[in-house]
């Protein structure tokens, strides 16, 4: 939850926004430190310099994340893939399987979500255009994959070994980017 936008801050609301249970001091509380997460929901929060109460009005610790909700799709034959996207590893393709209701990822900067799959077995397999890596994790139906465990080639990240996180075909499920 946002920190208020006027009023005074306490040390107390910091200690509750940023978790930080001990003494507190503002020179601990720069913006990629310890305890203020680097992301956009914490912009006015420099990250060196001086640093005041006013820096922390309207500022969160969540980072900002978009959601969508996905519809199960399939394609079947010799490669056999869920969830959405188009048959094969093949990038820049209008998707051919499943749905998403939102696939504009206004947290990238509207980038395209334009895969997002359970292929061959094993592989999960994600697209997004210009292959942003500012994101952390991906929430697929609950299961969470930190970005940093895909292997990534240009625009799509792919990581081998998994089981399908989808539910059934046709059912929906929900999809998760985190900044």
């Amino acid at each position: 939850m946002a920190l208020q936008g006027s009023g005074a801050i306490s040390f107390d609301n910091l200690r509750s926004e940023y978790s930080n249970s001990g003494s507190i001091a503002l020179g601990e509380m720069y913006r990629g430190g310890s305890f203020v997460l680097n992301h956009s929901n914490n912009s006015s929060v420099p990250t060196s310099g001086t640093i005041s109460m006013n820096n922390f009005y309207s500022q969160n610790n969540d980072a900002p994340s978009f959601s969508t909700t996905l519809t199960v799709g399939q394609v079947t034959g010799k490669i056999q893939e869920q969830g959405y996207g188009n048959v094969g590893f093949v990038q820049d393709r209008n998707p051919a399987f499943g749905s998403l209701s939102d696939n504009t990822i206004d947290i990238l900067s509207g980038a395209f979500f334009r895969q997002c799959k359970f292929a061959l077995g094993s592989v999960i397999y994600v697209e997004i255009d210009g292959g942003s890596t500012s994101w952390s994790s991906i929430v697929i139906n609950g299961t969470s994959i930190n970005r940093t465990a895909f292997t990534k080639s240009s625009d799509e990240f792919r990581l081998n070994g998994q089981s399908s996180p989808f539910p059934a075909v046709g059912q929906t499920c929900t999809v998760t980017i985190n900044a």
